[in-house]
């Protein structure tokens, strides 16, 4: 029996747990019905297979590119006008949406069966990669079909031979009853269909689409039709889509779609797609299947925290497609995303004007009413300034709960009036977001306990990378981030619970809680003085950072505005705070090659001198570990010394490793016979 004279193309999924006798199914219904067939497990990237042979199971972000990647052959197949069979595993509902697109075309047989059944199907199986400990995780990841879904369950406790012949009669009803009622159906819109005439006459094309739903995609999207711009919006979970219409579809015009040729298909052109997925792979899985419907001249940003080496990459490789890749840093969470974020952006000059117009509406506004929105550099340009606020942002958060640190084992203050005084501090020059959400979360009491929040949390910080990133990057370009290497070392301290334990009770005898606390007359001096180290650390934290930006600039050939990105961060950003005023206007002049060394800068610094090192010293005393403002003071030190101790460091690598030195007082490049006269030659003659 052959399905393609019959009946219209179609395509079969026989889905169920490794094990359920699938393949053999399968190969009997593609014999029978003369159709293509495929093995979902072939589609499966090396780097899957190793993972589910070594025992660990497959999470979302495995598993969505090797979907994407049966979807497209299922779509081929479509496109051949060949009808298909296809086998996979464990399908919860989302992936089912995936696989079956826009299509009504996709039949879903559920191969179903006792679990102890299967366990032994597995167990008898010689040179498959899946382990049969990966069952339990398969049963919990497939869902039952649901009743709006084409498709049907069939018992395996039979033979394959039986279990086809059931799955080619079922198959040829539902394709049948589909075919009777087709003239019925003909005036019935799908629901996207539906959907669409709702927001957006089929005329209508999308000023920008939004590819990706989650928290930071649907803010964004948000945003946009607020400000009264068309939004197409994908997701490649369909129900996403239909739900944020549901749910936002009043705020503007929305144009959802459900493929990536739909998606494609209502953007004006030269068409802007945002990328708002996981970093890594799926943004460079979904980069490729956008090129493949784009068209010459149109752009795709990534919005999301990407390496900027990747985005690099990308960018090079769809020039060669003449298609625009940009790469967007962006900043402010999920209420910036909505209400206005912070947007360095990275490209071509020609992807950035027709960017423009749109950006800088749903950005944040400065005080001045400036968009926090700028070009920053070709290609990865915006990543990189994104990664370098990034790193600043860990400092500064360092430097804060140091501050705390001080005023609470050292001062001996309690949360609440910690609070009282960063909400104080926030009324002045260290005014900033970071300050006034730290005031907000140490003023707050748990609700189970009447405790301080501050003590009922672990105090194992997390970190996503974008530190580690910037340290690498600082380490690469030569330039010293003290401040930034110190805050993401501490964040790996902090993970290393058991150690801290252990060290706790190995050195138990050498604590210094019980120093009593600075005495209530010398209190709000230790306060100013803290307040003091904290802005001056703040200063070498940004001035260190500024400093990779232009060495970054210089390495990769952008032309970076220096008080522009100040500009950019001064709202909807997390780093947002007063003085960047003050670091934009300080970059104004040209030819400042050092932030700190600036007049406002320099003359704060020495303002704020004496109150800086005397808190480092007393945290010294007291045992407060405060590695962020001790190497922000350690690091000013040793940057106003014209002459270091490092020539001792030059003199050892001569002396063990020939590798030579420069004199102060005659030009060349020497070298001393250590092991033999003593004498010194000149190596570059």
């Amino acid at each position: 029996m052959n399905i393609r004279p019959t009946f219209p193309i179609h395509h079969i999924v026989i889905m169920g747990v490794s094990g359920c006798g699938k393949t053999t199914v399968a190969g009997i219904v593609a014999d029978r019905m003369g159709l293509e067939s495929a093995e979902a497990d072939d589609f499966h990237s090396q780097a899957n297979i190793e993972k589910m042979a070594a025992g660990r199971a497959l999470n979302d972000e495995d598993r969505w590119p090797w979907l994407e990647d049966i979807r497209k052959w299922i779509s081929k197949e479509e496109q051949r006008g060949q009808s298909s069979i296809l086998t996979c595993s464990a399908l919860k509902r989302s992936y089912r949406d995936l696989l079956r697109g826009n299509s009504d075309n996709v039949i879903f047989v559920h191969l179903n069966g006792d679990k102890d059944l299967i366990l032994r199907r597995m167990s008898a199986r010689i040179g498959h990669f899946m382990p049969t400990k990966l069952l339990e995780s398969q049963l919990a990841t497939l869902e039952d079909l649901e009743p709006d879904e084409k498709g049907f369950v069939v018992d395996v406790n039979n033979t394959p031979q039986n279990i086809a012949s059931e799955v080619i009669a079922k198959c040829e009803q539902l394709i049948a009853s589909k075919n009777s009622a087709s003239t019925q159906q003909q005036q019935k819109p799908s629901d996207a269909t539906e959907i669409s005439a709702l927001q957006a006459s089929p005329s209508e094309k999308a000023d920008i689409g939004v590819y990706g739903l989650g928290v930071m995609g649907t803010s964004l999207a948000r945003n946009f039709a607020r400000n009264g711009f068309k939004v197409a919006v994908y997701n490649y979970e369909m129900d996403v889509t239909r739900d944020f219409i549901n749910r936002y579809g009043v705020e503007g015009t929305f144009i959802p779609t459900f493929s990536e040729d739909e998606f494609a298909g209502e953007l004006s052109t030269p068409r802007v797609a945002l990328l708002m997925v996981t970093a890594g792979k799926v943004t460079e899985q979904v980069t490729r299947q956008l090129a493949d419907v784009f068209e010459a001249g149109d752009i795709i940003v990534d919005m999301g925290n990407s390496h900027f080496p990747d985005t690099r990459t990308r960018e090079q490789a769809l020039r060669q497609l003449d298609l625009h890749f940009v790469g967007c840093g962006t900043s402010g969470g999920q209420e910036g995303a909505l209400h206005g974020p912070s947007l360095m952006v990275g490209g071509s000059e020609h992807a950035f004007k027709r960017l423009q117009p749109m950006f800088t509406t749903i950005s944040a506004k400065a005080g001045d009413g400036t968009p926090c929105c700028a070009h920053t550099g070709t290609d990865g340009a915006g990543h990189f300034v994104k990664m370098i606020h990034n790193g600043i942002e860990y400092a500064d958060m360092q430097l804060i709960s140091e501050a705390y640190s001080l005023l609470r084992y050292g001062a001996g203050l309690s949360p609440s009036e910690i609070a009282d005084v960063f909400f104080m501090w926030n009324e002045g020059e260290l005014s900033s977001y970071l300050i006034q959400c730290s005031a907000q979360i140490l003023a707050h009491k748990d609700a189970d306990t009447g405790k301080p929040f501050i003590d009922i949390i672990d105090d194992r910080a997390g970190q996503k990378g974008t530190g580690l990133w910037t340290v690498k990057e600082a380490l690469d370009l030569g330039i010293p981030l003290t401040g930034i290497a110190e805050a993401t070392l501490v964040r790996m301290l902090s993970g290393q619970s058991a150690e801290r334990i252990i060290a706790s009770r190995a050195f138990d005898s050498l604590k210094t809680e019980d120093v009593q606390p600075i005495e209530s007359a010398d209190r709000q001096a230790f306060i100013d003085a803290v307040g003091d180290a904290l802005y001056a650390s703040k200063i070498i934290a940004y001035s260190q950072g500024f400093d990779a930006l232009q060495a970054g600039a210089k390495k990769y050939g952008w032309k970076m505005d220096l008080a522009e990105v100040a500009k950019v961060w001064r709202a909807g950003c997390i780093i947002r705070a007063q003085f960047l005023d003050k670091i934009a206007a300080a970059y104004a002049d040209e030819g400042l090659e050092l932030l700190m060394a600036s007049e406002h800068f320099a003359d704060r610094i020495r303002s704020a001198y004496d109150g800086w090192r005397k808190t480092v010293v007393e945290a010294v005393q007291r045992g407060i570990a405060i590695p962020a403002f001790t190497s922000s003071l350690a690091y000013f030190d040793a940057i106003r010394k014209e002459r270091m101790g490092t020539a001792l460091v030059q003199s050892q690598r001569d002396f063990f490793g020939a590798h030579t030195y420069r004199r102060v007082d005659k030009e060349g490049v020497y070298h001393t016979l250590w092991a033999d006269d003593m004498s010194e030659i000149r190596m570059d003659k």
